[in-house]
């Protein structure tokens, strides 16, 4: 006589022990996925950023004016993008306004956006976390528009 044991006599409470082992890993591979797509989008909106405060600063007559047009265009385009930044700076090298007419120059604008990623762990804000993303752009000045240095 043949004796049959019924499937899985000697694994019976494996399901919950895989369970506790596999979940915890899920929501941490989730957690760091949402973390990585939260820094690419914040890299993104610091590139457009600092595109739109170059131009901004590449359109201005004076060094002065070309800063706060750069710092104004790169928090418009931030705040108009959603992007949660706890720091932002933003550093325009305004020397090419100083070329003179009919010289081709350029601005270039750097934005740095410091991220937020402690809200992605339980351990409540100001867990580990925040990353800090630069992006930089060069704009040309128009060399036969008017400046004053």
């Amino acid at each position: 006589m043949v004796r049959r044991s019924r499937g899985g006599d000697g694994e019976r409470g494996s399901a919950p022990i895989e369970a506790v082992v596999v979940v915890p890993l899920l929501i941490g591979f989730g957690l760091l996925f949402l973390a990585a797509a939260r820094v690419s989008l914040a890299g993104q909106a610091a590139d457009m950023a600092a595109e739109h405060a170059a131009r901004a600063a590449s359109l201005a007559r004076t060094p002065a004016a070309a800063q706060a047009n750069a710092r104004e265009a790169a928090a418009a385009s931030l705040a108009g993008q959603d992007q949660p930044c706890t720091t932002t700076r933003v550093e325009a090298d305004t020397s090419g306004l100083a070329a003179p007419l009919g010289q081709f120059s350029h601005v270039t604008v750097t934005v740095s956006c410091t991220v937020p990623l402690g809200d992605l762990v339980f351990l409540g804000p100001g867990g580990p976390g925040a990353r800090t993303v630069t992006s930089c752009f060069t704009s040309i000045v128009d060399a036969h528009r008017e400046r004053s240095g």
